[in-house]
């Protein structure tokens, strides 16, 4: 990219989108177009044709989606499946048709491997074993993406790249308690627990490790991969290191200061005990990606959404 390429951001008000954006602007690039959903439906074929037909975009960030947690995957499993699916299809119809030029980044998630994984998690299990039902729409859809890019790619030479990040947190998130993901849900419980000065209580024993990736470390990703990774093969976006539940907990305790009762309900179950990503591939494209710990990331959060610093004083 140019600082002067035409560039869209598909989702450009999210959680990815937005940071996406950010840096770019950092960085020095100029003619971004970040079309809004009432601006652009990309469930619409005729609006996404006459866009790429009109605009002609060098490069496309596709980080638009429906996204929820267990919550509203539960709720609307259908919706997830149907809606993550149409839009990637018609983005990639209308490059194909409109715009064949444009190269596109489509970010997956790292639902879409398998329930049961040896650990880390490389891009190898890929259609590999039997997805988590709780959010087996969103994942096969996302799935969809990873292998339209390739068979587009394969069949009409549109240099479509496929990202699979995995869980995230950071600036501009929802902090929805229901259909949030789980950093941001705790960030959220700790934020309003310290606020009302009340005890607080997780599930389980709090050893299962997960992942957290602050999302400007997503976005420097991204747009790295953008001008330097052009092949079919998908790549992990990751942190290459893991937290137990039980760690999160005591460092948001220690950053937000927090003095209330944490309650372990052990009766309630721990879920899949590892689900880390191996990064080796993207190590390779980018030697010198060094995601920040989640400490780090949490203070920057919480004076970005929270004005924490100042008010707060986290520590």
């Amino acid at each position: 990219m140019q600082t002067d390429s035409k560039i869209s951001v598909f989702g450009g008000t999210g959680l990815v989108g937005s940071s996406i954006i950010r840096e770019l602007k950092k960085q020095g690039y100029l003619n971004i177009d970040a079309p809004r959903s009432n601006e652009l439906n990309l469930l619409d074929k005729l609006q996404v044709d006459e866009y790429f037909k009109t605009k002609e975009p060098e490069f496309v960030f596709m980080v638009a989606g429906l996204v929820g947690g267990i919550y509203g995957n539960s709720k609307r499993p259908a919706d997830f499946l149907y809606q993550n699916s149409i839009m990637i299809l018609n983005i990639l119809e209308a490059i194909k048709n409109f715009s064949p030029k444009t190269k596109i980044l489509f970010t997956g998630s790292t639902c879409i491997y398998p329930k049961e994984n040896p650990q880390p998690i490389n891009e190898d299990r890929f259609m590999a074993g039997r997805l988590e039902e709780t959010n087996k729409g969103y994942a096969v859809a996302k799935g969809l993406g990873v292998v339209a890019c390739q068979l587009y790619r394969q069949q009409y030479n549109i240099n479509a790249i496929a990202l699979m990040p995995t869980n995230m947190y950071g600036p501009n998130d929802t902090y929805d308690l229901e259909n949030g993901h789980m950093i941001p849900s705790l960030i959220k419980k700790f934020v309003e627990a310290k606020k009302n000065k009340s005890p607080l209580t997780f599930w389980g024993t709090g050893t299962p490790r997960r992942e957290a990736l602050y999302v400007d470390d997503t976005a420097d990703a991204c747009i790295y991969l953008m001008n330097n990774y052009n092949e079919a093969e998908i790549v992990n976006i990751g942190t290459g290191f893991d937290y137990s539940i039980k760690e999160f907990i005591t460092i948001l305790e220690e950053v937000i200061d927090y003095k209330g009762e944490i309650i372990w309900d052990t009766t309630k179950p721990d879920g899949t005990l590892e689900k880390r990503t191996d990064i080796t591939r993207l190590k390779s494209i980018m030697p010198d990606f060094s995601p920040r710990s989640f400490k780090d990331g949490l203070r920057e959060t919480l004076k970005a959404d929270f004005g924490w610093e100042e008010e707060n004083g986290v520590k």
